[in-house]
């Protein structure tokens, strides 16, 4: 029995061009080689074989020096032999980075048990029959797992035999929700055409959340999450620990290696009262953290003119603790009866008051939604500044 480590899609290097922070963009980048030096220690826990790194290693196929000795150094803590294939955002064809000499020399020195498969062949390491399918051009039209169906099983022995693969399978691809990666007719991997026993598991990568394919075909997802979630199934920040032994099913274990925390919460304001209702979902969810999550925050609903100033003020802190706000904000704010009479009736600022009333006028009678919008965006800040004067 041997104990690998199947894990993909460690994008270092990634931009996260959407953080407008860059001390936060900053971090982000830091955690990603974080999880990586965590994978050493588990590697020591469960007794680790073999560490397998299913493609998008970086991000990139232009990474910066500084990204691959990082990523080097922490690969070499691993202390196990680590094989790599190039996925789609690092793709291994003539004068890749893969085969520049100053990556050699590099990963010579500071991982030198850092291996990077770029030909479709067997080979056995640390007592495992590897069946690599490396990503050669960015888009490959043709199965890249089409070689192993080939094989002849003699050949191959009786050591416990893996394909580590990178693209989308059938009836399951990455591209679906994911702009970034190939459409689905490329890079497509049909599993169901390898002789049956002839693999005891399939290490995939390319789809950034947990998934179990088969009984021995899973993407591990990455080992620290990259983006919202996907819907209430979707797992990532992980990795996985696969016992294998020959002609039996692998046994898999998901081990949490994740250290930021991304959230979507979809909130309906009714009324002026749920604004104190999203700030006590608020607390649950963040406690008293700052600088470790990200937010997808969706609002719908209608607010009063003052509610809207309470959830302005919230907005603007959940800004200073997360690390990505991103709003989407469908909420209407309409004046009700006594803010509208506190504006449109101050005698001792007629100006105020006739902007107010003329306001509230195209409110009353414009059909045209975006003539509205403007009157009520006018009608809110006109009320804050008055807001500000007392």
């Amino acid at each position: 029995m041997v104990r690998i480590l199947h894990t993909a899609d460690w994008q270092i290097g990634k931009p996260y061009a959407r953080v407008r922070d860059p001390d936060h963009r900053a971090r982000m980048r830091r955690v990603r080689f974080d999880s990586i030096r965590s994978m050493a220690e588990l590697v020591q826990k469960h007794r680790i074989d073999l560490v397998l790194i299913a493609g998008d290693l970086f991000d990139s196929p232009g990474p910066t020096t500084a990204d691959v000795a990082q990523s080097c150094s922490a690969i070499g803590s691993l202390q196990v032999p680590a094989l790599v294939i190039p996925g789609n955002h690092d793709h291994g064809g003539p004068g890749s980075l893969w085969h520049q000499r100053w990556f050699q020399r590099l990963a010579g020195e500071l991982a030198p048990n850092l291996e990077v498969l770029l030909r479709p062949e067997p080979l056995s390491r640390a007592g495992v029959t590897v069946l690599p399918c490396p990503l050669l051009r960015q888009a490959e039209s043709l199965d890249p797992s089409h070689w192993v169906r080939g094989l002849d099983p003699v050949d191959l022995g009786n050591q416990p035999r893996v394909v580590l693969a990178h693209g989308s399978v059938h009836g399951f691809s990455a591209a679906d929700g994911d702009d970034e990666n190939p459409p689905p007719a490329l890079n497509r991997l049909d599993l169901e055409a390898l002789p049956k026993g002839l693999v005891d598991y399939v290490a995939l990568g390319d789809w950034h959340g947990l998934k179990q394919i088969s009984s021995n075909a899973w993407y591990s997802g990455c080992p620290e999450q990259d983006r919202f979630p996907r819907g209430d199934d979707y797992r990532s920040g992980q990795v996985l620990i696969v016992e294998l032994e020959r002609g039996s099913l692998p046994v898999v274990e998901v081990v949490s290696t994740g250290q930021l925390r991304w959230h979507h919460l979809c909130h309906r304001c009714n009324g002026d009262r749920d604004v104190t209702a999203l700030q006590t979902l608020l607390q649950r969810l963040l406690a008293s953290r700052s600088g470790e999550d990200l937010l997808l925050l969706e609002l719908d609903g209608q607010l009063s003119l003052t509610a809207s100033r309470l959830l302005a003020g919230l907005l603007e802190t959940l800004e200073a603790r997360l690390l990505r706000l991103k709003l989407r904000n469908r909420l209407q704010t309409i004046a009700d009866e006594k803010e509208t009479a506190d504006l449109t009736g101050r005698a001792s600022d007629p100006l105020v008051a006739r902007v107010a009333a003329a306001l509230q006028e195209r409110l009353t009678t414009n059909s045209d939604p975006e003539q509205v919008l403007l009157a009520q965006m006018a009608l809110q800040e006109l009320s804050n500044l008055c807001a500000v004067e007392h």
